[in-house]
Parts: C-alpha cells; sequence; structure tokens
C-alpha cells in the first residue's frame, strides 16, 4: 500500500486565511479595524461547507441577540444614570446572561447561546463608555455579519478535496456463489 502524503496546509486553512484577508481589506477601507470580522471568520469557517452555513446561521444569530441585549442594557443604565456603577452594572450584565441563553434556546439555536454571551459581554464591558452605545453595537453587529457572510462565500466558491480516508471503497458486489449451507432434503 503506498504511503498517504499529509498535507501541512489543508482547504479549511487556506478559506480561514483567504477569509481572513478579505475582511482586512474591507476594514482598511472602510477605515475600521476588522477585528471582529476576522473573528467570525475564524470561528465559522468549519471542515465542510454545510457545517460552515450552520456556525455561520448560529455567529449572526448569536451576534443579533447579544447585539440587542447588550443596547437595551447600556440604554437601561444610561436612562438610570447608573452605567458607572460598577457592581450594579455587573450584577444586571450577569443576570442577564440567562434571558441570553434563554433566547437561544426559545429560537431552537443552542448553539448561538455562547456567541450570544461573548457579544453581550463585549457590548456591555468593554465597551460601556462609548459616546453612543448603539452605534458601538451596530457596527460591531454588522462587522461581525460581514465576516460571516464573506466566509460563507469563500466557503462555498473553494471547494473542499476530501481526504483519501474520507473517499468511501466501492463496496463489493454480492457473491454469485452461494455459501449458506443447505438443510438435507427428506
Amino acid at each position: 500500500m503506498p504511503k498517504q502524503r499529509h498535507h501541512w496546509v489543508g482547504m479549511r486553512m487556506v478559506k480561514t486565511v483567504i477569509a481572513v484577508f478579505i475582511c482586512g481589506i474591507f476594514g482598511y477601507v472602510r477605515g475600521e479595524p476588522a477585528f471582529y470580522s476576522m473573528i467570525a471568520a475564524v470561528i465559522c469557517m468549519q471542515n465542510s461547507t454545510d457545517k460552515t452555513i450552520t456556525s455561520s446561521v448560529n455567529r449572526a444569530i448569536g451576534t443579533l441577540v447579544g447585539g440587542l441585549y447588550g443596547i437595551i442594557i447600556l440604554y437601561g443604565l444610561e436612562f438610570f444614570h447608573a452605567e458607572n456603577l460598577d457592581l450594579l452594572r455587573y450584577t444586571l450584565v450577569s443576570l442577564t446572561i440567562i434571558p441570553l441563553i434563554r433566547t437561544a434556546l426559545v429560537l431552537k439555536r443552542p448553539s448561538s447561546a455562547s456567541l450570544s454571551c461573548v457579544v453581550f459581554l463585549c457590548v456591555t464591558v468593554n465597551h460601556n463608555t462609548d459616546s453612543s452605545p448603539a452605534l458601538f453595537a451596530l457596527q460591531r453587529m454588522v462587522d461581525t455579519l460581514a465576516g460571516v457572510a464573506v466566509t460563507c462565500v469563500i466557503d462555498l466558491l473553494l471547494p473542499y478535496h476530501p481526504k483519501p480516508e474520507e473517499v468511501a471503497a466501492p463496496a463489493e458486489p454480492p457473491s454469485t456463489t452461494d455459501t449458506t449451507p443447505k438443510e438435507p432434503k427428506s
């Protein structure tokens, strides 16, 4: 049997690099950092197109849910002039994890729960002092969704090449000689 070659760089790696690069170019053209779209590209690219699409849908749902909850919480804190009361903010942010996860379950997308929590925490913990929380959250949501879209397009345009062990061997044809023992006739 011939020795199989192992490629150091596979198609998933190539596709991920291309998607991250395109996200970087989009960020460069817009004059914005491409951090969130690049992260989305890395997270969403999987080892098959079906898995990439599923991961991308979960990422998009998680981003939208987490971003919307983040906007609501930040505006609520601002409305009550509580954005600088760290203990109150951390309590509210922590408790909001429950409805975030519950929303993912209600939407029948449990895989998007952790992503919605991550987006929510990025918006509410790291960027709670931005001049416009809604604008920041919307920009991050658009960045992430752009990364998701780029990843899906790249994955659909560049085919996967299955590894030799993934290619099924042809089934052997059924035997033409019957080898089952026969019962004697009486």
